[in-house]
């Protein structure tokens, strides 16, 4: 079952009325390409045209801010970015920091094959516009499209890269799990196999990207300068299918550790190719040795907000709370992976579940995972805490409050026992911790 069906029900919707299930387009003969059979092109002809592309569109901001904890929708039309639309009045130029995020269709040459050139433009075009919306609700901004590519810029509320970073990252993860989820399945029962995305993103910070216009008034864009925007492409060129790709510089800023990320390998993963090719010298004549990381999809898209959470056998949520010991009339929610909560801010967890029969000795088990560097070896330990019983509402809860020590991305593994055996084994919920940047 689809983990994110309901997330992307429009473009399902739309998607299966319009590329149904049928013989190719072409003769089996590659000399007839072109030959088209008149009946099965006209039958999908007349599906296209009953399909509203556009459905596939909506609901699929309200459906990923709800579970991000982002308030209202973003409606940012395509071209510049709006913190820096100003420069195409003034002609000046300004720094910046920026997280590109490139996503590109790749293998898509065999569409022509199997489909006619209408329902092609749909499959192409239906993907760009979830990728579209997909990247407006995590608060990015679509800065171009090009053929069966995006470029996305994220700067999340201006003040704070790390948590534009967050958004980048978990924006490419759903991105490729959509693709994973939605669009390849159905493609499949065509023998289309090998149609994916790939993604890149990464990271330049403040006196590192300059944003100004190219060319003159009437023809113009405001765009970004940096190295790292076009380090961005790169990396996407060499992301493997359906996966996301991140440079160094993100990888630093976040201090994402290793379990999230690996190499690429390469020649049936007998070498590792640990730089960006090619491999620039600099200055001081010395190669670059720019290093790009694999996000690892499972493991990351695990930790992120999605439906089915609704669902789990302990229901984990988190407050932000200065102290444990004081009562908040409107406490601030903090969605799994949604943002950087800053050093020395408290947060306050709690797990809620359902053990049937209402056993006695019900403790709940908080372990703490740390990452990173600043965490050292101060990486993992863990409290049991006696489980409450609601009898209202029949079920079982327990609270445990911690502050906010290292940056760095860590869990809060929760488990349940009775009578010191684990019932309900652990679940982690993520936790962004860093000063803004």
């Amino acid at each position: 079952m689809s983990s994110l069906k309901s997330v992307y029900k429009s473009f399902d919707s739309v998607f299966e009325r319009s590329i149904p299930k049928s013989t190719p387009v072409f003769d089996s003969a590659f000399e007839s390409y072109g030959a088209r059979s008149p009946r099965v092109l006209n039958e999908r002809q007349t599906i296209l045209a009953k399909s509203n592309i556009a459905e596939a569109e909506y609901g699929i901001q309200e459906a990923i801010r709800g579970l991000f904890g982002k308030k209202r929708t973003n409606a940012h039309s395509i071209g510049g970015h709006p913190d820096f639309d100003h420069l195409a009045e003034s002609e000046s130029t300004e720094r910046g920091f920026n997280v590109s995020l490139f996503m590109d269709i790749k293998g898509s040459t065999k569409l022509g094959l199997i489909y006619s050139p209408e329902e092609v433009f749909f499959i192409k075009n239906s993907i760009i516009r979830c990728a579209i919306e997909t990247i407006r609700a995590f608060d990015g901004h679509v800065h171009r499209i090009m053929g069966d590519a995006v470029l996305a810029f994220f700067r999340s509320d201006g003040e704070s890269a790390r948590n534009a970073a967050i958004d980048a990252l978990n924006c490419g993860c759903y991105l490729v799990e959509f693709m994973r989820q939605h669009v390849a399945p159905k493609l499949r029962e065509n023998d289309v196999d090998d149609v994916g995305i790939r993604v890149g993103i990464d990271y330049g910070q403040h006196d590192d990207v300059l944003w100004g216009m190219y060319g003159y008034q009437g023809s113009s864009e405001v765009t970004a300068t940096s190295f790292f925007v076009d380090v961005a492409a790169k990396l996407q060129q060499s992301a493997p299918r359906n996966r996301v790709m991140i440079g160094e510089s993100i990888r630093t800023l976040l201090d994402l550790h290793d379990e999230l990320l690996e190499p690429k390998w390469v020649n049936n993963k007998e070498s590792i190719e640990r730089y960006i090719l090619p491999n620039y010298t600099g200055n001081d004549g010395r190669p670059v040795n720019y290093r790009k990381h694999v996000l690892v999809q499972k493991k990351y898209f695990d930790l992120l907000p999605k439906p089915e959470w609704s669902e789990s056998p302990i229901q984990i949520s988190a407050l932000l709370k200065p102290r444990a010991d004081v009562v908040y009339a409107d406490p601030e929610h903090y969605h799994a992976c949604s943002r950087a909560i800053p050093k020395g801010a408290g947060i306050e967890f709690k797990a809620r579940f359902v053990i049937a029969g209402n056993p006695d000795n019900v403790r709940v088990r908080f372990r703490v995972k740390n990452h990173g560097e600043e965490a050292g070896a101060d990486n993992t330990y863990h409290e049991d805490i006696e489980a409450k019983f609601n009898r209202e509402r029949q079920e079982y809860w327990a609270g445990y409050w911690r502050d906010a020590m290292y940056t760095g991305l860590h869990y809060m593994s929760v488990s349940v026992l009775v009578d010191d055996r684990t019932i309900i084994p652990e679940q982690d919920f993520g936790v962004y911790i860093g000063m803004p940047i």
